[in-house]
């Protein structure tokens, strides 16, 4: 019996003969199976990772010259306990917004109520979630806080509405933009903020403007010394 031609098939690399079958090109050495998609040379794997490696340096330069980072406040949660302010202020972008000013608008108040920012470095509101606590310090003594606070009670047991109180909050972009937030008082808030600062302005032994607990018109200058206007005239 003649033994039977072999079959043949061609190198996928170097096109010559070789046995049907076979994983090795015998002329080229090139494999002929799966593995022949990741037979690179040493040459080719080295331009590869030079590629992977100035593409890791230039994406984000890239990236950044068609993408301006910028702020984006949500609407800020507000809460009031007796003279503090919380407010929680989510940031959804990837650049800080800035905390403007804070003041009352108010028919009750002062307009010298002084909002105020306890810690000045909160006032960049960087991307993520920010606390953010305010004192509340109207321009009221001790006795003329309490005073108010009863003035509430009588007001809610009247069915009467409390002159319209808001706390104004602005927030600023980081294009510049600005946003308003507002926190309207109601009686019970009113109670809390003119009994918590009566207790607070009980503990202050020297009460001055920046405190809050002289009251309105309670600084008055001293009357002239009548001495020395009487001894001023006798000398004419």
């Amino acid at each position: 019996m003649s033994d039977e031609k072999q079959k043949t098939i061609h190198c996928h690399q170097c096109r010559l003969s070789i046995p049907a079958g076979a994983q090795v090109c015998t002329h080229c050495h090139s494999y002929q199976d799966w593995r022949r998609w990741f037979a690179v040379s040493s040459t080719v794997l080295a331009l590869l990772t030079a590629l992977i490696s100035v593409l890791t340096f230039a994406v984000p330069n890239f990236i950044t010259l068609l993408h301006k980072p910028h702020s984006n406040l949500a609407s800020p949660m507000v809460t009031l306990e007796g003279t503090t302010v919380r407010i929680m202020v989510v940031n959804n972008g990837d650049a800080s917004g800035v905390f403007v000013r804070a003041f009352a608008e108010s028919e009750y108040l002062a307009p010298a109520t002084k909002i105020r920012l306890r810690d000045d470095q909160k006032a960049v509101v960087v991307p993520g979630t920010n606390l953010l606590m305010f004192d509340v310090v109207p321009l009221l003594d001790q006795g003329q806080s309490y005073k108010n606070s009863v003035e509430m009670i009588q007001l809610s047991l009247q069915n009467k509405e409390v002159p319209k109180t808001d706390i104004v909050f602005v927030f600023g972009e980081s294009n510049g933009e600005l946003r308003v937030s507002r926190l309207a008082l109601d009686n019970d808030s009113m109670f809390e903020l003119m009994r918590a600062n009566s207790d607070r302005c009980s503990a202050i032994k020297e009460p001055d403007f920046y405190n809050g607990c002289i009251g309105p018109g309670e600084l008055e200058m001293a009357p002239p010394d009548t001495n020395e206007t009487t001894d001023s005239r006798s000398t004419k």
